[in-house]
C-alpha cells in the first residue's frame, strides 16, 4: 500500500510541476527534501539504536557481514555492466544502484546530485523491493538458504518476514534484519562518496 502511495504522490508532484502549481516551493525544495530526509534519518536511527541496547545488532555474524558485501558488491558491479547498455554514464548507474532498494532515502540524497537520476533511483529502488517481496520467498522455499536475504538490500527487513512464513526458519528474520540494516547504514555513506566525486 505505501508503495501505491509513494507512486501517486510522485505522480501528483510531476502533474503539479508540469501545470505550474505550487511553483513558490521551487526556491526551496532542496531544503525542504533534505530537512526531511534529516527527520527520517533521526528516526530510524532510533529504531537501529534499539536493536542494539536489546543485544540483537550484537550477534552479528561473520555470514551476516558477508552477505552485505555480497549484495553491495554485486549490486555495484550489475549497475557498472548495465550501464555499457543503457544511456547512463557508470557513475550515475553506480549512484542509482546505491540506493540498495532504500526508496524514500536514497531518492531524496540523489535529488541534490540530479532531480532525474533521483527519479530512476526510486524506479529501480521501488522495483528491487517489488522483487524481493515476490522472489525471496520462492528462493527459500526451493533452497532453504539464508543467504537469499541478500536479494533484498535494504529491503530484506520485510521482505524475510514472509521469507519465515513459507519456510518455517525464523533465523531467516534474524538475517534479514541484519543485513537490511548494516546495508541501510551505508547506503548514505556510498551515495554521499559517489554523488561527491
Amino acid at each position: 500500500m505505501m508503495i501505491l502511495i509513494l507512486l501517486a504522490v510522485l505522480i501528483a508532484g510531476f502533474a503539479c510541476g508540469r501545470a505550474g502549481l505550487l511553483v513558490f516551493l521551487a526556491p526551496v525544495e532542496s531544503d525542504i527534501v533534505i530537512y526531511t530526509l534529516y527527520a527520517m534519518v533521526f528516526a530510524i536511527s532510533i529504531g537501529i539504536g534499539a536493536q542494539y541496547r536489546d543485544g540483537e545488532g550484537e550477534r552479528i555474524s561473520a555470514k551476516a557481514l558477508l552477505y552485505c558485501a555480497s549484495t553491495v558488491a554485486g549490486s555495484l558491479l550489475a549497475a557498472v555492466l548495465t550501464s555499457a547498455f543503457l544511456p547512463v554514464t557508470a557513475k550515475d548507474a553506480l549512484i542509482c544502484a546505491s540506493g540498495m532498494g532504500w526508496y524514500s532515502l536514497s531518492t531524496g540524497l540523489v535529488y541534490a546530485y540530479s532531480p532525474a537520476l533521483s527519479v530512476a533511483t526510486f524506479v529501480y529502488c521501488v522495483s528491487r523491493e517489488i522483487l524481493a517481496i515476490f522472489i525471496m520467498p520462492a528462493l527459500i522455499k526451493k533452497f532453504r538458504r539464508p543467504e537469499v536475504v541478500a536479494v533484498g538490500g535494504t529491503a530484506t527487513i520485510q521482505s524475510c518476514v514472509a521469507c519465515a512464513t513459507v519456510s518455517g526458519d525464523n533465523s531467516i528474520v534474524l538475517y534479514g534484519l541484519l543485513v537490511g540494516t548494516v546495508i541501510s547504514m551505508l547506503v548514505p555513506l556510498m551515495i554521499g562518496i559517489l554523488t561527491g566525486l
